[in-house]
């Protein structure tokens, strides 16, 4: 994110402690002062009223006679300047200084109210930092400082309490007439842009985010109904048939699509171990997409050996790494995917081998815009966590291969969702501060019963010092559950130089208090983990919302 509008120091300042009035587009011209010692009569970040008494064409540049307004009773003062174009006589104008010889002009709308003062500070009462201000540039002129090239710009504010007020500024980059800008007040109250490239990336992420969000489903309903129709087919180790149940018929590909599905929900006894909990972790969906960048890579690498290495010999170890990535991806839609293929590019697979079993007809009807859920977002937004569960209305004990296909779809959005979440949350900053975000979902299999578990890994790292040899990072995790004894329960750990604090949240007061006498185990055992322990607590309610670094609004109107 650039720092090039540039404002000087935020301090209070009165004009722009409430709502003003919307002037009319104000025209703006760079002068050029004669006598250098006038400049004293500007203070930095001011602006002074003053009144053209002559305009005199002088070599294709116009001098300008101007008689400074006055707050004493002293005699009004009168500065010589240049304006590259004619400014009437009579004309009432608005100056602030630029530089110790330029001037902006501003001129002021004649047969009407006083326009508002035109802003050079942000006051942090009205702008306070993080904010985010939206204005259209009003006018540019080209400013010569030394041999990097600047412009000096007037934008009239589109919102909040200063709305229809100008604004100076200075940048180092061009803005036409009429573009609308989105910055950000950072914290000496200055202007920061995010580039180009990343406005549309947050465009692109709200409107993915959006769009998932209403989309997504729970995981529970698909698995439940995998797990029905496995049952019935006689597919589920160790079970057959239910008596009196006859198997639905369905396609070789779609069985055996579904079967991998149901092999990657993590079971209660895996997550009681670190290797399974990581190996949940990297089979929940979430880095399907990184996994076949370094697929790709790996392709590429093997390629390369294989064509540079002699005959008769083993590129290796190029292709090991490889056979074993090429162990955890599906190899094809019209194959089954090999073992170890995480979440999502099972749910895909299976997504296929549905199309392929339905007409065109009864593909374009599922795809008709749709409100099947029989539970609402619950007040959720975009960027909130957890992310509220969702449950498809209608389903029947055998759902049909078209309620397959919408169950595994809205699943699929939902972890679509989760890594767009990550993806907006994950920045840099301009100080050299980051936060690395990763969210995801585990879905847990407890003998017959389907539960997730929603994670939310965090990781802050501070702006680099000098002094400071290797930057500690901030961590924090949250995981929230939702289980039918317990009810809806998050818990919050933090982890920082060692030292951990937790606290837990439940909305059931049982479930609250049950939670508070297990503290000092879980103290004991961090301790024996040889952590340093800080507060242990419980709440009850839901905790705030994580600090999250995604912007919330960019409009352009121009674009």
């Amino acid at each position: 994110m650039s720092a090039d509008f540039r404002l000087p120091p935020s301090t209070p300042s009165p004009s722009v402690t409430g709502p003003v009035a919307r002037p009319a587009d104000p025209a703006a011209v760079a002068l050029q002062l004669l006598r250098p010692i006038d400049a004293l009569l500007f203070p930095p970040g001011q602006t002074t009223r003053a009144e053209v008494l002559t305009s005199t064409p002088k070599g294709g540049e116009f001098e300008l006679l101007l008689r400074l307004a006055q707050n004493t009773t002293a005699p009004a003062q009168q500065v010589v300047a240049t304006s590259p174009r004619a400014v009437p006589s009579g004309a009432a104008l608005v100056l602030q200084a630029i530089s110790q010889t330029q001037l902006m002009a501003v001129l002021q709308p004649t047969g009407k109210a006083p326009a508002a003062e035109m802003l050079t500070r942000l006051d942090p009462a009205v702008f306070p930092p993080g904010s985010s201000v939206q204005a259209q540039v009003v006018s540019q002129q080209v400013l010569a400082q030394g041999e990097q090239q600047r412009f000096a710009i007037i934008a009239r504010l589109l919102e909040g309490a200063a709305s229809g007020s100008s604004l100076s500024l200075t940048s180092s980059k061009p803005l036409d007439p009429g573009t609308l800008i989105t910055a950000l007040v950072g914290s000496q109250g200055e202007l920061r842009i995010p580039d180009p490239a990343r406005q549309q990336l947050t465009m692109a992420l709200l409107q993915g985010l959006k769009d998932s969000l209403q989309r997504q489903g729970s995981s529970e309903p698909l698995f439940n109904s995998l797990q029905k129709l496995s049952q019935s087919l006689g597919q589920t180790p160790g079970q057959s048939a239910a008596p009196g149940v006859a198997a639905p018929a369905m396609p070789a590909s779609v069985q055996s699509a579904m079967q991998q599905v149901l092999q990657q929900v993590a079971s209660l006894q895996q997550l009681m171990t670190p290797a399974g909990v990581e190996q949940a972790v990297q089979r929940s969906g979430a880095f399907l997409e990184p996994n076949l960048a370094q697929l790709a890579g790996l392709l590429k690498g093997a390629a390369a050996e294989t064509a540079a290495a002699p005959a008769g010999t083993n590129p290796s170890p190029a292709l090991g790494k490889l056979l074993a990535a090429l162990s955890t991806l599906p190899v094809s839609p019209a194959t089954p995917p090999l073992p170890g293929a995480d979440l999502k590019a099972s749910l895909i697979h299976l997504a296929i081998s549905l199309q392929q079993q339905l007409s065109p007809g009864a593909i374009k009807e599922l795809a008709l815009p749709f409100s099947p859920w029989k539970q609402g977002a619950g007040g959720a937004t975009e960027q909130s966590f957890p992310v509220a569960s969702r449950v498809v209305q209608g389903m029947t004990d055998a759902p049909d291969l078209g309620a397959l296909l919408r169950l595994t779809a809205a699943l699929l959005s939902r972890i679509q969702h989760h890594q767009l979440q990550s993806l907006g949350q994950s920045q840099s900053f301009s100080d050299g501060s980051s936060q690395t975000v990763w969210q995801l979902e585990i879905p847990v299999r407890d003998g017959q019963q389907f539960s997730h578990v929603q994670v939310r890994i965090q990781r802050d790292d501070s702006a680099p010092e000098a002094r400071q040899v290797e930057k500690t990072p901030h961590w924090e995790v949250r995981l929230a559950f939702n289980l039918d004894q317990l009810g809806s329960l998050q818990a919050i750990a933090k982890l920082y130089k060692g030292r951990v604090s937790s606290e837990f949240w439940a909305e059931q007061p049982q479930t609250l208090s049950l939670l508070d006498g297990e503290l000092r185990l879980l103290r004991d055992r961090l301790l024996a983990k040889g952590l340093d322990v800080g507060e242990l607590s419980c709440h009850q309610g839901m905790p705030p919302q994580p600090n999250q670094a995604l912007q919330q609004r960019w409009i352009d109107e121009v674009t």
